[in-house]
């Protein structure tokens, strides 16, 4: 992973550490032009096999993470997700999709990608852990944390403190 690209898309992100979750996603959202949903997954995912995801519809983004995790475990996962984002990883045109009831609505890229994914140690996976544990670092909070400004607050003392 190139450090400076790295730092690069950190100084293109215009909000004062920390942030919370929800902070970085209405500006990402904003950025990409679409609606993205928090969404934990609804069954328990056994530990060995727990990750998150990224699904990708015409107008919205829905990230999975899995609620059982502590709060800072929550973060790396969802940030893990926004790296991607952010990194514009996108499909393979190897694996074609085609227009059918099952991938309506579905950006066809983004299913190439998935599709294709048949290991979690790709160059694009470790780039999207890199920058997302950068960004899990720079925020506070549980996913539907809405209070930045006391994060922000408490930064300052956790700082006086040092």
């Amino acid at each position: 992973m190139d450090e400076g690209r790295v730092h690069d898309i950190l100084d293109s992100i215009p909000l004062t550490p920390p942030w919370t979750v929800r902070e970085l996603i209405e500006w990402l959202s904003d950025r990409v032009g679409k609606t993205i949903v928090l969404d934990p997954w609804r069954r328990h995912v056994p530990a060995a096999s727990r990750c998150g995801a990224l699904w990708v519809l015409d107008d919205q983004m829905i990230i999975k993470f899995d609620s059982n995790r502590s709060a800072r475990g929550q973060r790396q996962e969802i940030m893990h997700e926004v790296g991607h984002v952010l990194l514009d990883h996108r499909g393979s045109s190897a694996y074609e999709v085609s227009e059918s009831l099952l991938t309506e609505g579905l950006d066809p890229a983004w299913v190439r990608e998935i599709m294709l994914r048949s290991s979690f140690d790709t160059d694009a996976e470790a780039a999207a852990e890199w920058l997302g544990t950068h960004l899990a670092g720079l925020s506070r909070g549980r996913p539907d944390d809405v209070d930045g400004a006391a994060h922000r607050a408490a930064s300052l003392f956790e700082l006086m403190r040092r």
